[in-house]
């Protein structure tokens, strides 16, 4: 069975990532309807779920935040590093979600 998903790369260089933001903005839809802008009206909108999602995301950033040192005495160096890579990950898509609500 054939994996019909886009091939998603483990990482991506600066250049890289600049190049496909040239591409993205360059291709990019225009529209001058207010509802496009908006998200449209054809589904239910995602804002309430996105907007729990970063209330709970920045809760856990506090707690994580909070833990400071302590977040390594009972863990292993694999998994410290592990949680600041989620930390790090969880930041960026707090500002992902501002910069797409923007």
């Amino acid at each position: 069975m054939r994996d019909e998903s886009p091939f998603i790369p483990d990482a991506l260089s600066h250049r890289q990532l600049s190049q496909l933001l040239k591409t993205a903005q360059c291709s990019a839809p225009q529209s001058t309807n207010a509802a496009d802008q908006q998200g449209g009206s054809d589904g239910p909108s995602l804002d309430p779920d996105l907007n729990r999602w970063a209330t709970h995301t920045r809760r856990l950033l506090r707690q994580i935040a909070q833990e400071g040192d302590g977040a390594g005495e009972h863990r292993s160096p694999q998994q410290v590093m592990a949680l600041g890579s989620f930390r790090t990950h969880l930041m960026l898509g707090l500002q992902a979600l501002k910069a797409a609500q923007s």
